[in-house]
Protein backbone atom coordinates (compact mmCIF):
# COMPACT_ATOMS: atom_id res chain seq x y z
CA UNK A 1 0.00 0.00 0.00
CA UNK A 2 1.26 3.44 -0.93
CA UNK A 3 0.29 6.89 0.36
CA UNK A 4 -0.35 9.13 -2.65
CA UNK A 5 -1.05 12.85 -2.30
CA UNK A 6 -2.43 14.81 -5.25
CA UNK A 7 -2.84 18.57 -5.58
CA UNK A 8 -4.91 19.72 -8.54
CA UNK A 9 -7.49 22.24 -9.77
CA UNK A 10 -10.37 19.78 -9.28
CA UNK A 11 -13.21 20.86 -7.02
CA UNK A 12 -14.81 17.46 -6.38
CA UNK A 13 -13.92 13.79 -6.35
CA UNK A 14 -16.47 12.23 -8.68
CA UNK A 15 -18.45 14.75 -10.82
CA UNK A 16 -21.55 13.73 -12.75
CA UNK A 17 -21.00 15.57 -16.05
CA UNK A 18 -17.31 16.01 -16.90
CA UNK A 19 -14.82 13.42 -15.67
CA UNK A 20 -11.19 14.08 -16.55
CA UNK A 21 -7.80 12.41 -16.06
CA UNK A 22 -7.42 13.36 -12.38
CA UNK A 23 -10.95 12.35 -11.55
CA UNK A 24 -10.40 8.83 -12.89
CA UNK A 25 -6.86 8.00 -11.75
CA UNK A 26 -7.32 8.61 -7.98
CA UNK A 27 -10.42 6.40 -8.00
CA UNK A 28 -8.40 3.55 -9.47
CA UNK A 29 -5.45 4.17 -7.14
CA UNK A 30 -7.86 3.65 -4.23
CA UNK A 31 -9.35 0.59 -5.93
CA UNK A 32 -5.82 -0.86 -6.16
CA UNK A 33 -5.54 -0.55 -2.37
CA UNK A 34 -3.54 2.70 -2.06
CA UNK A 35 -4.38 5.57 0.27
CA UNK A 36 -5.07 8.83 -1.57
CA UNK A 37 -5.24 12.39 -0.21
CA UNK A 38 -6.53 14.67 -2.98
CA UNK A 39 -6.13 18.38 -2.22
CA UNK A 40 -8.86 20.16 -4.19
CA UNK A 41 -8.77 23.81 -5.27
CA UNK A 42 -10.81 25.05 -2.32
CA UNK A 43 -8.29 23.46 0.07
CA UNK A 44 -5.03 24.73 -1.42
CA UNK A 45 -4.36 26.96 1.59
CA UNK A 46 -4.19 23.84 3.78
CA UNK A 47 -1.88 21.94 1.43
CA UNK A 48 1.30 22.04 3.48
CA UNK A 49 -0.50 21.12 6.69
CA UNK A 50 -2.12 18.22 4.85
CA UNK A 51 1.28 17.21 3.49
CA UNK A 52 2.84 17.16 6.96
CA UNK A 53 -0.06 15.19 8.41
CA UNK A 54 -0.45 12.70 5.53
CA UNK A 55 3.28 12.01 5.06
CA UNK A 56 2.90 10.83 1.45
CA UNK A 57 5.21 8.38 -0.27
CA UNK A 58 4.77 10.43 -3.43
CA UNK A 59 3.26 13.83 -4.29
CA UNK A 60 1.59 14.39 -7.67
CA UNK A 61 0.80 17.90 -8.91
CA UNK A 62 -1.49 18.93 -11.77
CA UNK A 63 -1.96 22.37 -13.36
CA UNK A 64 -0.50 25.81 -12.51
CA UNK A 65 -0.83 25.16 -8.77
CA UNK A 66 2.13 22.78 -9.22
CA UNK A 67 4.34 25.87 -8.89
CA UNK A 68 3.71 25.76 -5.13
CA UNK A 69 5.04 22.23 -4.41
CA UNK A 70 7.91 22.81 -6.85
CA UNK A 71 8.88 25.93 -4.90
CA UNK A 72 8.55 24.07 -1.60
CA UNK A 73 10.67 21.27 -3.00
CA UNK A 74 13.38 23.75 -3.95
CA UNK A 75 13.19 25.21 -0.41
CA UNK A 76 13.55 21.65 1.00
CA UNK A 77 10.16 21.84 2.72
CA UNK A 78 8.98 18.77 0.81
CA UNK A 79 10.92 15.50 0.99
CA UNK A 80 8.59 13.12 -0.85
CA UNK A 81 9.27 12.58 -4.58
CA UNK A 82 7.39 15.27 -6.50
CA UNK A 83 5.83 14.12 -9.78
CA UNK A 84 4.30 16.81 -11.99
CA UNK A 85 1.72 15.61 -14.50
CA UNK A 86 2.34 18.07 -17.34
CA UNK A 87 -0.80 18.04 -19.45
CA UNK A 88 -1.96 21.56 -20.33
CA UNK A 89 -0.13 24.43 -22.01
CA UNK A 90 -0.73 26.96 -19.28
CA UNK A 91 0.95 29.81 -21.19
CA UNK A 92 -1.58 29.35 -24.00
CA UNK A 93 -4.51 28.90 -21.63
CA UNK A 94 -3.82 31.63 -19.08
CA UNK A 95 -1.17 33.86 -20.69
CA UNK A 96 -3.62 36.39 -22.08
CA UNK A 97 -5.39 36.83 -18.75
CA UNK A 98 -2.49 36.54 -16.31
CA UNK A 99 0.50 37.49 -18.47
CA UNK A 100 2.67 35.38 -20.76
CA UNK A 101 5.87 35.88 -18.75
CA UNK A 102 4.20 35.02 -15.45
CA UNK A 103 2.60 31.83 -16.76
CA UNK A 104 5.79 30.77 -18.55
CA UNK A 105 7.69 31.23 -15.28
CA UNK A 106 5.13 29.11 -13.40
CA UNK A 107 5.12 26.37 -16.03
CA UNK A 108 8.86 25.97 -16.59
CA UNK A 109 9.85 26.52 -12.95
CA UNK A 110 7.48 23.69 -12.10
CA UNK A 111 8.94 21.38 -14.72
CA UNK A 112 12.53 22.18 -13.75
CA UNK A 113 12.06 21.70 -10.01
CA UNK A 114 9.76 18.66 -9.95
CA UNK A 115 11.65 15.40 -9.51
CA UNK A 116 9.81 13.65 -12.33
CA UNK A 117 7.42 14.54 -15.14
CA UNK A 118 4.55 12.45 -16.43
CA UNK A 119 2.64 13.56 -19.52
CA UNK A 120 0.10 12.32 -22.09
CA UNK A 121 1.82 14.52 -24.70
CA UNK A 122 4.48 13.23 -27.09
CA UNK A 123 5.52 16.85 -27.70
CA UNK A 124 6.07 17.52 -23.99
CA UNK A 125 7.81 14.18 -23.52
CA UNK A 126 10.31 15.12 -26.23
CA UNK A 127 10.87 18.55 -24.67
CA UNK A 128 11.71 16.89 -21.33
CA UNK A 129 14.08 14.46 -23.02
CA UNK A 130 15.79 17.42 -24.70
CA UNK A 131 16.29 19.00 -21.27
CA UNK A 132 17.44 15.68 -19.68
CA UNK A 133 14.41 15.79 -17.41
CA UNK A 134 13.20 12.39 -16.15
CA UNK A 135 9.87 11.85 -17.94
CA UNK A 136 7.35 9.04 -18.37
CA UNK A 137 4.67 9.00 -21.06
CA UNK A 138 1.20 8.12 -19.71
CA UNK A 139 -1.60 8.55 -22.27
CA UNK A 140 -5.18 9.54 -21.57
CA UNK A 141 -7.80 6.82 -21.41
CA UNK A 142 -11.48 6.29 -22.10
CA UNK A 143 -14.46 5.31 -19.96
CA UNK A 144 -14.44 1.59 -19.02
CA UNK A 145 -17.76 1.01 -20.81
CA UNK A 146 -16.87 3.11 -23.88
CA UNK A 147 -17.15 0.19 -26.31
CA UNK A 148 -20.44 -1.04 -24.92
CA UNK A 149 -22.63 1.98 -25.71
CA UNK A 150 -24.70 2.19 -28.89
CA UNK A 151 -24.59 5.16 -31.32
CA UNK A 152 -27.11 7.94 -30.72
CA UNK A 153 -29.39 9.44 -33.37
CA UNK A 154 -28.07 12.53 -35.18
CA UNK A 155 -29.83 14.05 -38.18
CA UNK A 156 -28.15 14.86 -41.49
CA UNK A 157 -26.54 13.11 -44.44
CA UNK A 158 -23.01 14.02 -43.30
CA UNK A 159 -22.66 14.52 -39.55
CA UNK A 160 -19.63 16.46 -38.31
CA UNK A 161 -18.90 16.56 -34.58
CA UNK A 162 -16.67 18.52 -32.23
CA UNK A 163 -16.66 18.14 -28.44
CA UNK A 164 -15.05 20.35 -25.82
CA UNK A 165 -14.23 23.99 -25.24
CA UNK A 166 -15.81 26.31 -27.81
CA UNK A 167 -13.31 29.14 -28.13
CA UNK A 168 -11.11 30.95 -30.60
CA UNK A 169 -8.10 29.70 -28.66
CA UNK A 170 -9.22 26.20 -29.60
CA UNK A 171 -9.81 27.46 -33.19
CA UNK A 172 -13.47 26.38 -33.15
CA UNK A 173 -14.38 29.58 -35.01
CA UNK A 174 -12.43 28.22 -37.98
CA UNK A 175 -14.51 25.04 -37.93
CA UNK A 176 -17.76 27.01 -37.87
CA UNK A 177 -16.58 29.12 -40.81
CA UNK A 178 -15.54 25.97 -42.69
CA UNK A 179 -19.05 24.43 -42.77
CA UNK A 180 -20.90 27.55 -43.96
CA UNK A 181 -21.04 26.53 -47.61
CA UNK A 182 -20.90 22.75 -47.19
CA UNK A 183 -23.89 20.40 -47.23
CA UNK A 184 -23.36 18.91 -43.77
CA UNK A 185 -24.49 19.26 -40.17
CA UNK A 186 -22.00 20.31 -37.49
CA UNK A 187 -22.77 19.26 -33.92
CA UNK A 188 -20.91 21.08 -31.14
CA UNK A 189 -20.92 19.44 -27.69
CA UNK A 190 -19.74 21.39 -24.65
CA UNK A 191 -20.58 24.62 -22.88
CA UNK A 192 -22.14 26.86 -25.53
CA UNK A 193 -20.17 29.93 -26.59
CA UNK A 194 -22.89 32.51 -27.18
CA UNK A 195 -20.55 34.77 -29.14
CA UNK A 196 -19.89 32.00 -31.65
CA UNK A 197 -23.54 31.01 -31.81
CA UNK A 198 -24.62 34.52 -32.84
CA UNK A 199 -22.78 34.28 -36.17
CA UNK A 200 -23.01 30.53 -36.78
CA UNK A 201 -24.88 29.31 -39.91
CA UNK A 202 -28.06 27.22 -39.66
CA UNK A 203 -26.23 23.92 -40.13
CA UNK A 204 -24.34 24.35 -36.84
CA UNK A 205 -26.07 22.80 -33.83
CA UNK A 206 -24.99 23.79 -30.31
CA UNK A 207 -25.85 20.74 -28.20
CA UNK A 208 -24.67 21.97 -24.81
CA UNK A 209 -23.24 19.80 -22.07
CA UNK A 210 -23.82 16.05 -21.92
CA UNK A 211 -22.64 13.55 -19.33
CA UNK A 212 -19.32 11.84 -19.97
CA UNK A 213 -21.22 8.54 -20.04
CA UNK A 214 -23.38 9.78 -22.95
CA UNK A 215 -20.71 11.42 -25.11
CA UNK A 216 -19.39 8.16 -26.65
CA UNK A 217 -22.88 7.54 -28.09
CA UNK A 218 -22.63 10.76 -30.09
CA UNK A 219 -19.00 10.22 -31.12
CA UNK A 220 -19.99 6.87 -32.62
CA UNK A 221 -22.95 8.46 -34.43
CA UNK A 222 -20.84 11.05 -36.29
CA UNK A 223 -19.32 10.59 -39.73
CA UNK A 224 -16.37 12.92 -39.11
CA UNK A 225 -14.85 13.95 -35.77
CA UNK A 226 -12.88 17.20 -35.73
CA UNK A 227 -9.76 18.22 -33.78
CA UNK A 228 -9.12 21.96 -33.94
CA UNK A 229 -6.70 22.66 -31.06
CA UNK A 230 -2.94 22.84 -31.60
CA UNK A 231 -2.39 20.06 -29.11
CA UNK A 232 -1.39 16.40 -29.13
CA UNK A 233 -2.92 15.36 -25.81
CA UNK A 234 -6.52 16.54 -25.65
CA UNK A 235 -8.76 13.94 -24.05
CA UNK A 236 -11.10 14.17 -27.04
CA UNK A 237 -8.36 12.95 -29.39
CA UNK A 238 -8.04 9.67 -27.49
CA UNK A 239 -11.84 9.35 -27.38
CA UNK A 240 -12.15 10.07 -31.10
CA UNK A 241 -9.59 7.38 -31.91
CA UNK A 242 -11.36 4.81 -29.72
CA UNK A 243 -14.70 5.72 -31.38
CA UNK A 244 -13.20 4.48 -34.66
CA UNK A 245 -14.62 7.11 -37.00
CA UNK A 246 -12.95 9.46 -39.51
CA UNK A 247 -10.87 12.19 -37.84
CA UNK A 248 -10.23 15.60 -39.39
CA UNK A 249 -7.56 17.72 -37.72
CA UNK A 250 -5.96 21.12 -38.10
CA UNK A 251 -2.24 20.87 -38.82
CA UNK A 252 -0.05 21.27 -35.73
CA UNK A 253 0.99 19.12 -32.76
CA UNK A 254 -1.72 16.60 -33.59
CA UNK A 255 0.78 15.34 -36.17
CA UNK A 256 2.79 13.83 -33.30
CA UNK A 257 0.02 11.21 -32.95
CA UNK A 258 -1.97 11.10 -36.19
CA UNK A 259 -0.64 10.78 -39.74
CA UNK A 260 -2.20 12.58 -42.71
CA UNK A 261 -4.18 10.30 -45.03
CA UNK A 262 -3.21 7.29 -42.93
CA UNK A 263 -4.96 7.58 -39.56
CA UNK A 264 -6.59 11.00 -40.07
CA UNK A 265 -6.95 13.85 -42.54
CA UNK A 266 -4.67 16.64 -41.32
CA UNK A 267 -4.89 20.02 -43.06
CA UNK A 268 -4.50 23.76 -42.72
CA UNK A 269 -7.85 24.27 -44.50
CA UNK A 270 -10.81 22.59 -42.77
CA UNK A 271 -13.27 23.38 -45.56
CA UNK A 272 -11.00 21.77 -48.13
CA UNK A 273 -10.55 18.74 -45.91
CA UNK A 274 -14.27 18.35 -45.33
CA UNK A 275 -15.03 18.52 -49.03
CA UNK A 276 -12.47 15.86 -49.89
CA UNK A 277 -13.61 13.55 -47.13
CA UNK A 278 -17.26 13.92 -48.06
CA UNK A 279 -16.53 13.17 -51.73
CA UNK A 280 -13.97 10.38 -51.23
CA UNK A 281 -15.67 7.41 -49.58
CA UNK A 282 -12.69 5.15 -50.26
CA UNK A 283 -10.37 7.46 -48.33
CA UNK A 284 -12.83 7.61 -45.45
CA UNK A 285 -13.01 3.81 -45.31
CA UNK A 286 -9.20 3.57 -45.28
CA UNK A 287 -8.92 6.10 -42.45
CA UNK A 288 -11.50 4.20 -40.38
CA UNK A 289 -9.70 0.89 -40.93
CA UNK A 290 -6.35 2.35 -39.89
CA UNK A 291 -7.51 4.37 -36.88
CA UNK A 292 -9.21 1.28 -35.44
CA UNK A 293 -5.77 -0.37 -35.28
CA UNK A 294 -4.49 2.28 -32.85
CA UNK A 295 -4.34 1.18 -29.21
CA UNK A 296 -6.27 3.34 -26.76
CA UNK A 297 -6.44 2.26 -23.12
CA UNK A 298 -9.25 2.42 -20.61
CA UNK A 299 -8.71 4.58 -17.54
CA UNK A 300 -8.14 1.45 -15.46
CA UNK A 301 -5.31 0.38 -17.76
CA UNK A 302 -3.86 3.91 -17.68
CA UNK A 303 -3.95 3.85 -13.87
CA UNK A 304 -2.01 0.58 -13.88
CA UNK A 305 0.67 2.15 -16.09
CA UNK A 306 0.86 5.20 -13.82
CA UNK A 307 1.25 3.01 -10.74
CA UNK A 308 4.03 1.01 -12.41
CA UNK A 309 5.93 4.28 -12.80
CA UNK A 310 5.21 5.39 -9.21
CA UNK A 311 6.33 2.04 -7.81
CA UNK A 312 9.54 2.26 -9.85
CA UNK A 313 10.52 5.70 -8.55
CA UNK A 314 9.44 5.18 -4.95
CA UNK A 315 10.64 1.59 -4.54
CA UNK A 316 10.68 -0.28 -1.30
CA UNK A 317 7.97 -2.22 0.51
CA UNK A 318 4.80 -0.23 1.19
CA UNK A 319 2.52 -3.08 2.26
Amino acid sequence: MMRIQIISHNREKNPDTIKMRWHWLPLYFEEFGHEVDHVFKQDWKYFYLRYLKFKPDVLISVGPIAFMPSLMKKMRLIRAPHVHDWTDDNVDINGKEHGITKMALYEYFTVENADYITTPSVFKKERCELWDKPVFYVPHGVNPDFDEVEPAELEGNVKILYSGEQSRRKRVDRLIDAVKDIDCDLYLFGRTNEELRKTAPDNVHFMGMVKYTELPCYLKAADILVLTADDDCTLKMFEYIRAGNVILGLRGRVNYVLTHRETAYITGDLAEGLRELIEDKVLRAQLVTNVKKMKIYTWGEVAEKYMEFIEEIVGGDHD
